[in-house]
């Protein structure tokens, strides 16, 4: 295979969500050309043939309005995590899939539960919780950044609209707050991981702060000769005449 470019690597963090949202798009697409009804695949709480379902939550839509408001979000969410947390990412990535199906089949209401709304909420949440427990300042700036945005899913999580799967959304939003304790120690990609200043081992070295240097400035060496005092006179002859 050949390699990447140096100039298009820094892109690669765009291609497994962007591979994703065309899975999501194709699925769609094929289940309205054929008219495949693929949404009898959906989660259907606590029926065996409804656990199947749990494969097929995130990518699976009920119309033209669902499939693009979910788009946008999850390829943004996702591009952000694999950029900032490249380390982690297919473990955030195949949870956040899985687990928030698996709690939707477990307390949902006996309906057909489907649509990546689960990801999304989980990856919002993860980003948000990520930044907290880490008190970094990019992360911080992300996480508010998410409230911002994203700060309207909130009522998502409440049974307040019909049609709606609050029980997937409390199930994302639960998964995302796991993910951020789980994964709290594993530090995020070097762009927005903060160091500490480098002052270097050598004690010549320039960038070490001087902060013990005004000890030294009075301190003489233990067998240094006193220094000699030289004094000097000038004098001048008096040429007038002296009296008689």
């Amino acid at each position: 295979m050949p390699d990447i470019a140096p100039e298009n690597q820094k892109f690669r963090f765009l291609i497994i969500p962007g591979a994703f949202v065309v899975l999501l798009w194709l699925v769609f697409g094929f289940d309205y050309l054929f008219e495949l009804d693929l949404g009898r695949f959906a989660v259907d709480p606590r029926t065996w043939n409804g656990l199947l379902g749990v494969l097929f939550f995130p990518v699976l839509h009920g119309g033209l309005d669902h499939i693009v408001a979910n788009s946008t979000s999850i390829l943004v969410l996702l591009a952000a995590t694999r950029y900032i947390f490249p380390k982690i990412f297919l473990q955030v990535f195949a949870i956040s899939y899985i687990l928030p199906g698996i709690l939707t089949w477990i307390i949902g209401r006996p309906a057909l539960h489907l649509g990546a709304s689960g990801m999304i909420y989980a990856l919002v949440v993860f980003l948000f919780i990520s930044g907290v427990i880490r008190v970094n300042r990019y992360l911080l700036a992300i996480s508010l950044l998410v409230v911002f945005v994203y700060g309207s899913l909130f009522w998502g999580l409440f049974p307040l609209e019909q049609g709606i799967s609050w029980e997937g959304h409390l199930s994302g939003a639960f998964t995302g707050f796991l993910l951020g304790v789980l994964y709290r120690k594993v530090d995020p990609t070097d762009e927005v991981l903060e160091h500490e200043p480098d002052w270097g081992e050598d004690e010549n070295d320039d960038n070490e702060p001087p902060f013990d240097d005004w000890k030294n400035e009075d301190k003489k060496p233990e067998n240094e000769a006193p220094p000699q005092i030289t004094i000097t006179y000038h004098y001048k002859e008096n040429d007038e005449p002296k009296a008689p």
